[in-house]
């Protein structure tokens, strides 16, 4: 009976040691579990140098930078036009023929000259039309430089000046690019649009540019050479303060930081972090200072990537 009793009480003991030993290796697996759980996901990337460029987008029309019309010195009716609209004409070329006939007189054929070289813009009369000193023939346009007209809006008119750079994109060429530079702007502003002209010259020697053409004209505002940049999503602010989370030995540091300019997708960082510096673009709601981090680079992944895909395309 006393032999069984210690059966029961050996077989209670080793129970209790076999409920603390697994209770004691469960709590050694939780805790391993939290602390992989605790690794907060985040994407990130290094803080690289970039020229950074602003800019204002505007339309505009081309127009040649001499537009002239054309007009007879005596009235008759048109006997003959001798160009056509589009063609090249020197200054001095004939390009109408007036008849100035008046009954009982009897009068040589008056001759109208091209005032400029250039382009014929347009005909503006018909063969045997009766005109005056004041009817308006034709348009010649000289077009080896040429003109971009746009409109500034008035809350930007003051970051437009004289002198700067401008890209130009029209239509018929959408994967070329016309330099120019501002070299005009209007004295008032228009009432009704509150919008200031601006014109921005444009050489134009292949002569590829036409007059009346409709064209995207990007005006560089602004420049920053060899910037210390971030990706906008990297910067999150407090107040008046602005901040950004780093990747030190796996574990998040936020740091403050001043910002620059922002152009596209990109700020410039003008203290608090330097150049290769790991920061957080995608996740950084989540993690606090010190929090361990589950890192994926954006920019070293999708670079991999990348060479992975050219050698599985070579043969």
């Amino acid at each position: 009976m006393k032999r069984r009793i210690l059966y029961i009480v050996f077989a209670l003991i080793a129970g209790i040691v076999v409920y603390r030993l697994a209770q004691f290796t469960l709590s050694k697996f939780s805790q391993v579990e939290e602390k992989k759980v605790r690794k907060i996901p985040v994407k990130a990337v290094a803080v690289k140098r970039r020229d950074l460029v602003t800019r204002i987008e505007l339309t505009g029309d081309i127009v040649g930078t001499e537009v002239v019309r054309v007009f007879s010195q005596v009235p008759g009716k048109v006997h003959s036009i001798r160009v056509k609209e589009g063609q090249r004409v020197s200054k001095g070329a004939v390009l109408f023929k007036i008849n100035r006939d008046i009954v009982g007189m009897e009068y040589m054929l008056a001759l109208v000259e091209s005032p400029i070289s250039g382009y014929i813009g347009e005909i503006t009369v018909d063969r045997g039309m009766t005109i005056s000193p004041t009817t308006p023939l034709a348009q010649v346009v000289s077009m080896y430089t040429v003109e971009a007209v746009i409109h500034v809006m008035e809350e930007k008119i003051n970051l437009v000046r004289v002198g700067m750079p401008a890209v130009i994109t029209v239509e018929a060429f959408p994967e070329r690019e016309f330099k120019g530079r501002v070299y005009k702007k209007s004295a008032v502003l228009d009432q009704v649009s509150r919008t200031q002209e601006v014109r921005v010259l444009i050489q134009n020697n292949n002569l590829a540019l036409k007059h009346g053409m409709f064209a995207n004209v990007s005006v560089i505002t602004g420049r920053t050479e060899d910037a210390v940049t971030v990706p906008v999503d990297a910067v999150f602010t407090e107040g008046k303060e602005s901040f950004v989370f780093t990747v030190f030995e796996g574990r998040a540091v936020q740091k403050e930081v001043r910002t620059g300019i922002t152009v596209e997708n990109f700020t410039e960082i003008t203290s608090g972090v330097e150049e290769n510096e790991i920061v957080i673009t995608l996740g950084h709601e989540n993690v606090d200072e010190g929090s361990e981090l589950l890192v994926y680079r954006e920019d070293v992944d999708a670079a991999e990537e990348k060479t992975s895909a050219q050698k599985e395309k070579q043969p």
